[in-house]
C-alpha cells in the first residue's frame, strides 16, 4: 500500500490537474483509493498502547510487519514510549515512527527532544495528507470540476460504502474529541506541546490539531452533500455546533469551524428539503414525531448569546424546511399534523425575524475576516446554498407574506433624513439616537444580505428571475432613507455583471418605480448645485447644511451608477450617460459631506475607461469644478493659472478630515487621479505636469499618515494604497534608459549641492522619488515601515481582521516599489553620490530592514509578495558583498532557508500550472540559485542549498536528509518527476542547477559525491522513462514540449559530465558510470563487474545488469524523440494593412536589436533566448495605429485592430518556435555528449562496441540526411558521426573480449572487429547523401568530409597495419593451421570488394559530390580548401579506373593547384593564424599532386609534367627557407624567426617528396629524350633553389628530427638521380654529397655514440632506418657516379689539402660495409627473440609484459583495471610491428650491402689499383665477408 503523502499526491493529480486525468492516472487514482478505504472508515483510528507491546519496546528488540527486527538503545525506547504516553499510540507503532523518521530525516547526532518532535510531526503530517486526501475525494464529488462522469460515479460509490460504515459520526466525533486536553486531542498537561512539521521548524501541537478539526469539519459539510444525513446526525451536528459556539474562543479558525458546523446544517436541511417530492418523502422530517422532537430541539431556549446567533440560523434554515416539504410532499393533506407544521412553522418564522436573524447572518458570519478567509471552495458552497435558502424563503408565499409585512414595518417608521453626520454611508449605518432601532430593521437586514451573498457570488445571478420578482417588489414605495440606501445597494449588487448592469440600468431608465431612477440623481445634483450657487450669490460664503438623508441617497445612487458604467457592455454604455458634467458640480463645495464627494469621484472613475474622448472630458471637468491642489502651471491649461481658493485639498484633508478621522474625499481623489494618469499615454514629459499632484500625495497624504487618527482601520490602508499606487505609476513614467537620463542625472547632481530646492515646474516626480529612496527619507521610511510590520504580524492581521487584504496589497505594492526603484538606482547613483546611495546602501544601514524584507519569501497568502521578496534577494545578492554575513550575525539564515524551501516545495505541490512564468515563485528561486553560482563564495546559493558557509564551501558534506533546504526539495522532486505538465519548468532548472554546481570548481566535489550515492546515481533512471517518452504535441501544450526538451537536455549533460570527470577509482562514481551506461546502451561488459575495484560495491544488482544488456539501446530512442521538424523562425511577419503601407515602419522595429527596457520590443528569456516582448510590441503597434488614426474611418481602424491582433498572434508563435528550435538543438547537444563522452572515454566498459558504434554512426547518419534535421542539428550529428568513425578505427584492433581465459592466440590477430562489407556500403551511402543534402553549409560539410576521410581510412585494411604480413604468415605457419591461410586469403578478398564497392558507390553520385567538393576547394576558407583537397585525394587512392582522374583533369583542379603554389609568396604573414591555415591549405594541394603521382605512376607523373608541375614549383616561393643561424635582432625576433622557419619546413617536405616522384621519371623512361627533359626540369628547380637545398645538405645529421631526416633523404634521392647529368658542378653540390658520405659513413649507426641516449628505442630504431635509408641514397648516387666512370675512389683517404675535393675512400666503404653488418647481426638477433617472446606470450609475467608495453611506449592503452589478456594482446601486437620494422631494416641492409660490395668489387677489379693497397684492403675486408656469410636468413 502506498503511503499517505503518495497516496495524496495520485489523488491531486488526478483531480486536480489542468487536465483530465490519464488511463494510467486513473487506474492510479482508483487502486489507491480502494486500498484505503479501510483507513477512511476509521479515519485517524489508531492502535492504542498495550501492555504487551511496551514490554516488547522495553526489551530493546522489536519487529515490525514485513521487516527484520529492530534493535533500539536507551534514547529509542524513551523516545517511543513518551510518543505512546503524549499521542495514546501504541508503542509498536511509535517505534515505526522514528523508523520513519530515520529514514526521511538522519536522526544520528540529534538531541532526544527533537527526535520526539520529528516523529510526532511525521506522525501529524501522515494525519494531514489522509485528511487531504479524502477531502479531496469529496471535493471532486461535490463541485463540478468537469471530470468523467464515470470516474465521479466510481469514486461516489466508495464514499457512499464508507459513509454507511458510520464514517459521518466519526467525523463528529473527531472534531470532539480533537478539542479536548488530553493524549488523544491537542495533548495531556503534561505532554509536550510543540513538535517539528515537515520543514523542521518548530509549531505548536495545538495549532495542528487545531487544522485538522477544520479540515474535518469542511470534510463533514462536502459529505452533507455525498450522502445524506440522518436526523440522528442533525442532532449530533447541532450539538456540536452550540458546544463549539459556546466556547469563549474567537480565533479565525475555531470560528470558522463552527461556520462548517453551521452550513453543515444548513445545507443538510436545505438539500433534503429540495429533493422532497410526493414520490420521496423528507429523509428528515417524514415522520411527523421525530419532526416535531426536532422542532422542540431547535426552538429550545439558549442562554448564551454567542450561541443563540447560530441558533437562530439554524432555526430559519428549519422553517424553510419546513415550509419546502409542506408545499411539495402529501403529508399536508393530513389537516392535523399540517396545521401543526404550519403553525410551528410560522411560531419558528416569527421568532427569527424578530431577532433579525439577517443581520446576524451578515455581521456575524459573511462580514467576519474568518468567514471571508476561509477556503475558497466551502466559501462559495456556503454563499450558494445561502442562495438557495434566501430564494426559497423569498419565492415561498409564506415567506412573501413575511418579506410585505417587514417592509411594511421598515416604511412605517418614517425617517427621510438623519442630522447626524457620523456613521458609515457605504455600510449604511448611523449613529442616531431617535432612529436607532430603524437602521436594524429586519427588512433592511434582508436586503444587505441578499446583496453580500450576490456580491461574492455574482454568477448566481444569472437566470435568477425570482430574485428579481423580489427587486420589483422590494422597490416600491420607499419611505424610509434606510430601506432606500439598503434597495439601492442591492440595485448595485445586481449590475456586478454584464447582463446585470444592463438590467438595473434599464430598471432606473424606465418608470418601474416612481421615486428611483437616474432622473433622481441627477436633478437632485442640479438641484443642490443651483441651491448653492444662489446662496453663494446672496450671503457670499455661507452655504447651507446639506441634508445627511439626501447625502446617504446620493452615495447608494452613486454607487449603482459605478457599478452598472464598470459593468455594461463596453458598446452600449457609451450612450447611456451622455452628459456626466453633474456630477462634477459639487467636488468644490464645502459644506458637501466628503463621503458624498467620495462617491462622486468614485461614480466619475467608472467613465474613465468608456472612451478616450471622455477621459479628456473628465480632465477638463475637473479642471473647472474639484478641489485645487497647490499646483504650478499645468502642463496643457494653455497658460491659464486656476484660480485660487482657501478651501482646498489641503484644507480638506487636514482640517475636515482628520478632524473627523475618516478620509473618503482624500481616498476617492487619488483614486480617480491615478486612474486618470494610468490612462495616460502621452510620457514624454517624463510625469512633470502631475508634480503638483505628486508633491500633494508625498507631503501631505503619505508623509504624515502613520501620524493620523482611522476610525476606520480599511480606511487608513486604502489612503496608503492610493499613495503607493501613484508612487509605482510615477516610476514606472521613467525608464533610465537614454543619453537625456545622463543629461539630467548630472544637472540634478550639480544643483543637489545647493542651498535651496529646485523650482516645483522644474522637478520631476520620478526623480524626487527617487531621490527620497536613495536618502532615506519620508517615504522611504513610511514604506520600511509597512513592510517592517513584520510577516507574522501581517500574517495574523490578514486572517483575523477585515482589513487584512488592504494590509496585505499595501505590503505587496511597497515592495515592488522597492524593486521600482533598484531597477533605476545604480544608474543615478553614479552621478549622484555622495548625497544619494543606492538602495542597497540605504537598506543596510539597518540590517532589520533587509531581514524583514527576505522574511516575506514566508508569505503565502499572495504570491505575489513572495515573488517580490525573491526578486529583491536576487538584486541584493548580486550587489551586497556581505549579505550571507549579514544573514548569519542576525541568526536569520535557518529561518530564511526553510522559508525558501518551504516556498519551493509549496510550488513544486501546486496542481494548476502558471501562465506567466515570469512570476512564477518556483521559477525565481531557481534561477536565484542559479544566477548565484559563480559569484564569490559564501553566496546565497551556498546558504540556500545548505553547503557550509562558516567553513570552505567545498569541504562541504552535503546532507540533505539532515537538513530541510531547497536542495532536498529539489532532488526529491526530480528523482520523481511528477506532474511534469504542471513542474516541467521547475524540473528543467532544477537539472540546470545540478549541472551548473557540478561545474563550478567550489561545489563541484560535494554535489558529484552527493550525486553518486545509489540513492539518486545522477538520476540516470530517467533515462528509461522520461528521456524517452513521447513529446506533448506541439498544438496541444508547446511551452511543456519546450520545456521537457531542455530538461532532457540537462539532465543528459549532467550524465555527460559524471561520465567525463569520474573517478573509476571511488566506488560510488563507479558505480554511478555503469548504471548510466547500463541504461544508456544496454551492454556492460560482464568483466566490468569482477573487476577488483568494484569488489568494495557489493550493492550492484546483477538481474538488473541482465534485464539491462536486453534492452534496446536508449541513446537511440532518445535521438528518435528530439529528431523532428522544427516550425520556421523566420522573422517574416504578415502585413497589417496593404492600404496603410505600415511595413517599413514595422521592419524597422523588428530590426532594432535593443530590449523593451531601451526602447524595443525584443526581451531575453530565463533561458537566454532573445524573444519578442508582447507587450511592448503591442505598444509600438498601437503608436503606429494612433498615427494613422485620424486619418482613417472607424471601418479601418477596426480592420487595423484585428490585423494587429492576427500580428501579435504570429509574434507569441513565432516565439514559441523559436524557443522550441532552441529547445531540440540544446536535447540534441546533450545526446551529443553523453554519446561522445561514453564512445571516447568509457567504451571499455561496453560490450559488442563495434555494434554500438555501428548503430551510434548509421543513426546520425541518417538523422543528419534526414529533411527534418536543421543545419545546425546536422552540424552536431556529423560531430557525433566523426568520433564514433574515429572510435571504431580505434576498435577494430583492440583485444578481443568474451573469453574466459587469460592467453592469447595468433588468431586472434586476424580475429578483428571489422564491420561487414555492407555495413561500410550502408555507411557510405547514408554518407553521401548527407553531403548532398539541400540546406548545408561548409562549416557542416567540413566535419562531413572529415568523416569522410575517417571512412576511407578504417576501410583501408582489414588486418591490423601494425602487424606486417610477413610476419603474419610466420606465425600462422607455426601454429600449422591452414584454415587461417583460407582465412587470409578471404580478407584479402574482402578488401578488394569493399575497395570496389566503395568506388563503385561515389562513383554513382561523382558529378554532384565532386562539384560540391571542388567548389570548397576552389572558393571555401583555407580549412575548407584544405579538407576538400584531403577528400579529392582519398577519391584518387581508391580510383583503379583513372575516373576520378579524368574528372580532376576536364575540371582543371590539378593546374589550379599548380598554379595556386606558384603564385604563393613568403611575403605572407607567417605570424598570423591565416598564415598557418593556408599553409595547411597548399600542403593539402602538394599531398593531392603527390596522390596522383603516386596512385598512377608513370602515368601520373607525366600528366603533371605535361602541365609544367616543375616549373610552377620552381616559381613558388614555398621552397625558401630561412636560416636558423643567430642574429642581431634580439631573442624576441629570433624566436619569431625561428618559428617561421618550422613553418615553412612543413610545406619545404612535401614539394620535395613531389619532386622526387617526379624524378623517379628518369629511370622508368624509355625514350632519351623525355628522359633529358626531365632531367633538365629538375636540375633547373635544383639550381633555382640551391640556397635551399644546400642549406638541407648541411644540416647534422646526428642532430636532426626525423622530418628533418627525411627532407635530407628526399634531397640526396632527387640529387642522386640528376646531378650525375650535371657536368659542371660550380654550385658544389658534389662536394657537399661527398662530405656527407665521409661524415656519415664514418659513423657507427646503430651505436649509442651516434644515437641520442634520451631517445626511446623505438625512436632510436626509427632513426636508425632513416640514416641507412640515407646512405642507401648516398651510395647509390656513388654507384651511378662510377658506372659512368666520372668517379674513381681512392683505397685510401687523402690529405685533407686547402681547395681540394674530398672523396669517400674505399677504407670508409668497408667502415660502412662494418657497421652494415653489424646492423644486420644486431637486428637479426633482435628479430630473433622477440619471435620466441611472441611464441611465449602466455608465458609472460604480468611484470614483463608491463615493460615490453613501457619499452613500446604504450602505457597509455592500459589502465590499471585491464587484466593481462588485454596486456598479452597489446604486448603480442606491439612486439610483431617491432618484428616487421626489423624485417624492414634487414631488408634496407641487405641492399645497402649489396650496393657497397657491388662498389667495393668495381674497384677491385680495376687493374690502375695499388696492389700493396688493396692487399691491405682485402685484408680488412675479409672478416667483413665471412660474417655477412654467417648470417642465417630469419625470415
Amino acid at each position: 500500500m502506498v503511503s499517505p503523502r503518495e497516496l495524496m499526491l495520485t489523488i491531486e493529480a488526478a483531480l486536480l490537474g489542468p487536465s483530465p486525468p490519464t488511463p494510467s492516472q486513473r487506474i492510479e487514482l482508483l487502486h489507491a483509493v480502494r486500498s484505503y478505504i479501510p483507513a477512511f472508515k476509521s479515519l485517524l483510528s489508531y492502535p492504542g498502547p498495550k501492555a504487551s507491546d511496551r514490554a516488547q519496546v522495553q526489551s530493546k528488540e522489536v519487529r515490525l510487519p514485513d521487516s527484520l527486527p529492530i534493535l533500539l538503545d536507551d534514547i529509542d525506547v524513551q523516545i517511543a514510549l513518551k510518543l505512546s504516553d503524549d499521542l495514546n499510540l501504541n508503542e509498536i507503532e511509535c517505534v515505526r515512527l522514528i523508523f520513519s523518521a530515520n529514514k526521511e530525516w538522519v536522526l544520528f547526532g540529534r538531541e532526544p527532544l527533537e527526535i520526539f518532535r520529528l516523529a510526532a510531526g511525521l506522525w501529524y503530517m501522515e494525519r494531514r495528507h489522509l485528511i487531504t486526501s479524502f477531502y479531496t475525494l469529496l471535493r471532486a464529488v461535490v463541485l463540478d470540476q468537469g471530470l468523467d462522469a464515470d470516474l465521479i460515479s466510481e469514486i461516489q460509490k466508495h464514499l457512499e460504502d464508507i459513509f454507511n460504515y458510520g464514517l459521518r459520526q466519526r467525523l463528529i466525533t473527531l472534531i470532539k474529541e480533537l478539542n479536548r486536553e488530553e493524549p488523544a486531542g491537542f495533548g495531556g498537561p503534561n505532554a509536550e506541546q510543540y513538535i517539528l512539521d515537515f520543514r523542521g521548524a518548530i509549531v505548536e501541537r495545538r495549532a495542528v490539531v487545531c487544522r485538522e478539526r477544520l479540515s474535518l469539519s469542511h470534510c463533514l459539510v462536502l459529505s452533507a452533500l455525498v450522502r445524506q444525513m440522518t436526523l440522528k446526525d442533525v442532532k449530533d451536528v447541532l450539538s456540536t455546533l452550540k458546544d463549539c459556539a459556546a466556547e469563549a474562543n474567537s480565533t479565525t479558525t475555531h470560528l470558522q469551524i463552527v461556520f462548517s458546523l453551521l452550513f453543515t446544517l444548513v445545507i443538510t436541511l436545505i438539500s433534503d428539503a429540495l429533493g422532497t417530492s410526493p414520490e420521496k418523502p423528507s429523509l428528515l422530517s417524514n415522520d411527523a414525531s421525530s419532526r416535531h422532537e426536532f422542532h422542540d430541539l431547535v426552538m429550545s431556549t439558549v442562554n448564551d448569546p454567542n450561541v443563540e446567533g447560530f441558533v437562530d440560523c439554524v432555526r430559519f434554515a428549519w422553517s424553510v424546511h419546513l415550509m419546502i416539504v409542506q408545499e411539495r410532499s402529501a403529508s399536508r393533506n393530513v389537516s392535523g399534523a399540517f396545521s401543526k407544521d404550519l403553525a410551528n412553522t410560522h411560531m419558528c418564522l416569527e421568532h427569527v425575524c424578530s431577532n433579525n436573524v439577517f443581520k446576524y447572518f451578515l455581521a456575524g458570519i459573511l462580514q467576519t475576516a474568518a468567514y471571508q478567509n476561509d477556503d475558497e471552495d466551502m466559501v462559495f458552497m456556503y454563499n450558494g446554498y445561502l442562495h438557495k435558502l434566501m430564494m426559497c424563503f423569498l419565492s415561498h408565499p409564506l415567506g412573501r407574506d413575511k418579506v410585505k409585512e417587514m417592509k411594511e414595518k421598515a416604511m412605517n417608521a418614517l425617517s427621510p433624513y438623519v442630522s447626524s453626520e457620523s456613521g458609515n454611508p457605504r455600510d449604511g449605518t448611523f449613529n442616531t439616537k431617535q432612529d436607532s432601532r430603524a437602521s436594524f430593521q429586519p427588512f433592511v437586514s434582508l436586503l444587505e444580505l441578499v446583496s453580500k451573498i450576490y456580491q461574492k457570488e455574482p454568477e448566481l445571478l444569472y437566470g435568477n428571475e425570482e430574485l428579481w420578482t423580489f427587486i420589483h417588489f422590494a422597490g416600491e414605495d420607499h419611505t424610509n432613507i434606510h430601506t432606500l440606501v439598503a434597495f439601492l445597494r442591492l440595485l448595485s449588487t445586481l449590475a456586478s455583471t454584464e447582463e446585470g448592469a444592463f438590467k438595473v440600468f434599464e430598471l432606473l431608465q424606465g418608470k418601474s418605480f416612481r421615486s428611483i431612477g437616474w432622473n433622481t440623481l441627477f436633478d437632485s445634483l442640479s438641484i443642490y448645485d443651483g441651491m448653492f450657487k444662489q446662496a453663494l450669490q446672496t450671503s457670499g460664503n455661507l452655504l447651507p447644511d446639506f441634508q445627511e438623508g439626501d447625502a446617504q441617497a446620493l452615495v447608494a445612487y452613486l454607487y449603482v451608477l459605478q457599478k452598472v458604467v464598470e459593468n455594461g457592455n463596453p458598446s452600449a454604455r457609451k450612450g447611456w450617460f451622455p452628459d456626466i458634467e453633474p456630477l462634477f458640480k459639487l467636488l468644490g463645495y464645502e459644506n458637501v459631506p466628503p463621503y458624498l464627494k467620495g462617491a462622486l469621484r468614485n461614480a466619475i472613475a467608472a467613465f474613465i475607461k468608456v472612451s478616450p474622448a471622455l477621459k479628456n472630458t473628465i480632465w477638463n471637468y475637473l479642471e473647472q469644478y474639484d478641489l485645487p491642489v497647490v499646483v504650478g502651471p499645468s502642463v496643457g491649461s494653455n497658460g491659464q493659472n486656476m484660480p485660487s481658493q482657501v478651501y482646498d485639498m489641503r484644507f480638506e484633508l487636514n482640517e475636515v478630515e482628520a478632524r473627523r478621522e475618516r478620509y473618503p474625499s482624500t481616498i476617492s481623489f487619488l483614486n480617480l487621479l491615478n486612474a486618470l494618469i494610468a490612462e495616460e499615454r502621452d510620457i514624454s514629459d517624463r510625469g512633470r505636469r502631475f508634480v503638483g499632484i505628486f508633491r500633494f500625495v508625498y507631503d501631505h497624504v503619505f508623509g504624515p499618515f502613520p501620524q493620523r487618527a482611522y476610525m476606520d482601520p480599511s480606511e487608513k490602508w486604502q489612503l496608503v494604497l492610493a499613495c503607493l499606487q501613484h508612487f509605482q505609476m510615477i516610476l514606472k513614467m521613467h525608464e533610465v534608459r537614454d543619453d537625456e537620463d545622463v543629461g539630467m542625472a548630472i544637472d540634478m547632481s550639480q544643483s543637489s549641492g545647493g542651498a535651496n530646492a529646485s523650482p516645483l515646474e522644474t522637478q520631476i516626480p520620478a526623480l524626487e522619488l527617487l531621490k527620497d529612496f536613495m536618502s532615506g527619507k519620508m517615504v522611504f521610511r513610511n514604506i520600511m515601515s509597512i513592510i517592517l510590520l513584520g510577516v507574522d504580524t501581517i500574517i495574523c492581521e490578514r486572517t483575523s481582521q477585515v482589513y487584512g487584504p488592504l494590509l496585505e496589497e499595501a505590503v505587496k505594492l511597497s515592495l515592488d516599489i522597492l524593486i521600482l526603484v533598484m531597477e533605476r538606482d545604480i544608474f543615478l547613483a553614479d552621478f549622484w553620490r555622495p548625497l544619494y546611495q543606492s538602495l542597497d546602501i540605504i537598506l543596510s544601514q539597518d540590517h532589520k530592514q533587509i531581514i524583514a524584507i527576505l522574511e516575506y519569501v514566508r508569505y503565502d497568502f499572495l504570491p505575489q509578495i513572495q515573488k517580490s521578496s525573491i526578486k529583491i534577494m536576487s538584486i541584493l545578492s548580486s550587489r551586497m558583498v556581505g549579505l550571507i554575513q549579514l544573514l548569519l550575525k542576525s541568526n536569520a539564515a535557518k529561518l530564511l532557508i526553510e522559508d525558501y524551501a518551504t516556498c519551493l516545495e509549496s510550488r513544486f505541490d501546486e496542481c494548476q500550472s502558471i501562465e506567466n512564468t515570469k512570476d512564477d515563485a518556483g521559477v525565481l528561486i531557481l534561477q536565484l540559485l542559479i544566477d548565484n553560482i559563480s559569484r564569490p563564495s559564501p553566496n546565497v546559493t551556498h546558504l540556500l542549498l545548505k553547503f557550509d558557509v562558516d567553513s570552505p564551501v567545498e569541504q562541504t558534506v552535503l546532507q540533505p536528509k539532515v537538513h530541510y533546504s531547497c536542495l532536498k526539495v529539489i532532488l526529491d522532486n526530480l528523482e520523481k518527476l511528477t506532474k511534469p505538465d504542471i513542474n516541467g519548468l521547475l524540473h528543467e532548472f532544477g537539472f540546470q542547477l545540478l549541472y551548473e554546481l557540478c561545474l563550478d570548481p567550489l561545489t563541484c566535489d560535494p554535489t558529484m559525491d552527493l550525486l553518486s550515492t545509489k540513492k539518486y546515481q545522477f538520476f540516470s533512471k530517467h533515462l528509461e522513462t522520461m528521456c524517452t517518452a513521447p513529446l506533448p504535441k506541439r498544438s496541444h501544450n508547446q511551452s511543456l514540449r519546450i520545456s521537457i526538451l531542455h530538461e532532457r537536455a540537462w539532465l543528459l549533460k549532467l550524465l555527460a559530465l559524471e561520465l567525463h570527470t569520474a573517478d573509476m577509482a571511488e566506488s560510488t562514481h563507479r558505480e554511478a558510470c555503469l548504471s548510466i551506461l547500463s541504461r544508456s546502451f544496454a551492454q556492460i561488459a560482464g568483466d566490468i563487474y569482477t573487476s577488483p575495484e568494484l569488489s568494495k560495491t557489493p550493492d550492484i544488482d546483477a538481474a538488473n545488469i541482465v534485464y539491462n544488456t536486453m534492452k534496446k539501446n536508449k541513446v537511440l530512442e532518445i535521438l528518435d524523440v528530439v529528431q523532428f521538424r522544427t516550425p520556421s523562425t523566420d522573422l517574416q511577419c504578415p502585413q497589417l494593412l496593404p492600404s496603410f503601407e505600415f511595413d517599413a515602419q514595422v521592419n524597422g522595429i523588428l530590426k532594432d536589436p535593443a530590449t523593451s527596457e531601451k526602447g524595443g520590443v525584443y526581451y531575453y528569456s530565463e533561458r537566454g533566448e532573445r524573444l519578442l516582448d508582447l507587450d511592448a510590441l503591442h505598444d509600438k503597434l498601437w503608436q503606429i495605429c494612433t498615427q494613422v488614426g485620424s486619418h482613417s474611418n472607424e471601418i479601418e481602424n477596426s480592420e487595423l485592430r484585428a490585423s494587429i491582433q492576427q500580428f501579435l498572434r504570429w509574434a507569441w508563435r513565432y516565439n514559441k518556435n523559436l524557443e522550441e528550435q532552441s529547445a531540440q538543438l540544446h536535447m540534441l547537444t546533450g545526446w551529443s555528449q553523453i554519446v561522445e563522452v561514453a564512445v571516447s572515454k568509457r567504451m571499455s566498459l561496453l560490450e559488442d562496441r563495434s555494434q554500438i558504434l555501428l548503430e551510434l554512426l548509421d543513426a546520425s547518419l541518417s538523422a543528419s540526411a534526414s529533411p527534418d534535421c536543421s543545419l545546425r542539428m546536422a552540424v552536431i550529428l556529423s560531430n557525433v558521426a566523426l568520433t564514433c568513425m574515429a572510435k571504431l578505427r580505434d576498435e577494430r584492433f583492440v583485444c578481443p573480449g568474451g573469453v574466459d581465459t587469460d592467453s592469447v592466440t595468433f588468431l586472434n590477430i586476424i580475429t578483428v572487429k571489422q564491420l561487414s562489407n555492407g555495413a561500410c556500403h550502408s555507411i557510405l551511402y547514408k554518407l553521401m547523401m548527407a553531403i548532398l543534402r539541400n540546406e548545408s553549409s561548409e562549416t557542416l560539410r567540413r566535419r562531413q568530409y572529415a568523416l569522410l576521410l575517417s571512412y576511407f581510412q578504417y576501410c583501408r585494411s582489414i588486418l591490423n597495419p601494425d602487424v606486417p604480413a610477413s610476419v603474419l604468415r610466420y606465425l600462422l605457419h607455426e601454429e600449422h593451421d591452414e584454415d587461417d591461410e583460407i582465412n587470409l586469403q578471404k580478407i584479402s578478398k574482402e578488401q578488394a570488394e569493399l575497395e570496389s564497392a566503395n568506388f563503385s558507390i561515389i562513383k554513382k553520385e561523382a558529378q554532384a559530390i565532386i562539384d560540391l567538393v571542388m567548389k570548397d576547394a576552389m572558393k571555401g576558407s583555407e580549412v575548407g580548401k584544405a579538407v576538400s583537397f584531403y577528400v579529392l585525394d582519398a577519391f584518387l587512392s581508391i580510383d583503379h579506373e583513372k575516373f576520378f582522374l579524368n574528372q580532376l583533369q576536364n575540371r582543371g583542379i590539378l593546374r589550379s593547384c599548380l598554379t595556386e603554389i606558384s603564385n604563393f609568396s613568403c611575403k605572407d604573414a607567417w605570424r598570423s593564424f591565416e598564415s598557418l591555415q593556408r599553409l595547411c591549405s597548399l600542403e593539402a594541394q602538394l599531398s593531392l599532386l603527390l596522390r596522383v603521382s603516386h596512385t598512377y605512376g608513370k602515368h601520373g607523373a607525366q600528366i603533371l609534367l605535361v602541365m609544367c608541375a616543375l616549373q610552377h614549383l620552381g616559381s613558388s616561393r614555398a621552397v625558401v627557407l630561412q636560416s636558423k643561424g643567430s642574429s642581431r635582432t634580439g631573442p624576441v625576433i629570433e624566436r619569431n624567426r625561428v618559428g617561421e622557419s618550422d613553418k615553412q619546413r612543413l610545406l619545404v617536405t612535401p614539394i620535395l617528396r613531389l619532386v622526387s616522384s617526379l624524378t623517379s621519371l628518369v629511370e622508368s623512361s624509355d625514350y632519351q629524350e623525355v628522359r633529358n627533359k626531365i632531367v633538365r626540369e629538375v636540375l633547373d628547380f635544383v639550381k633555382g633553389h640551391q640556397s635551399t637545398f644546400d642549406q638541407i645538405l648541411r644540416e647534422d645529421v646526428s642532430e636532426v628530427d626525423e622530418l628533418g631526416l627525411e627532407r635530407i633523404n628526399l634531397v640526396v634521392s632527387i640529387l642522386s638521380k640528376v646531378w650525375p647529368y650535371e657536368e659542371n658542378d660550380k654550385y658544389g653540390i658534389v662536394q657537399e654529397l661527398f662530405s656527407m658520405m665521409c661524415i656519415l659513413f664514418r659513423f657507427d649507426v646503430g651505436s649509442s655514440n651516434y644515437l641520442k641516449p634520451s631517445d626511446q628505442l623505438e625512436n632510436k630504431k626509427k632513426s636508425e632506418f632513416l640514416t641507412f635509408q640515407l646512405c642507401f641514397s648516398l651510395s647509390s648516387y656513388l654507384y651511378s657516379l662510377m658506372k659512368k666512370k666520372l668517379i674513381t675512389l681512392p683505397i685510401m683517404e687523402c690529405s685533407n689539402e686547402p681547395g681540394a675535393h674530398q672523396q669517400p675512400s674505399l677504407y670508409l666503404l668497408v667502415g660502412l660495409l662494418n657497421s652494415v653488418t653489424t646492423a644486420l647481426e644486431r637486428s637479426g638477433e633482435e628479430k630473433f627473440l622477440l619471435l620466441n617472446k611472441i611464441q611465449d606470450i602466455n608465458e609472460l609475467s604480468r611484470q614483463e609484459v608491463d615493460e615490453i608495453i613501457s619499452l613500446c611506449m604504450k602505457q597509455n592503452c592500459v589502465s590499471s583495471s585491464d587484466n593481462i589478456r588485454k596486456r598479452r594482446y597489446i604486448a603480442l601486437i606491439e612486439m610483431c610491428r617491432m618484428v616487421g620494422a626489423r624485417d624492414q631494416l634487414i631488408t634496407l641492409l641487405l641492399q645497402l650491402a649489396e650496393l657497397v660490395l657491388n662498389i667495393l668489387l668495381f674497384h677491385l677489379q680495376d687493374d690502375n689499383s695499388a696492389l700493396q693497397d688493396c692487399s691491405t684492403l682485402s685484408g680488412s675486408l675479409h672478416p667483413i665477408l665471412e660474417r655477412l656469410e654467417q648470417l642465417k636468413q630469419v625470415s
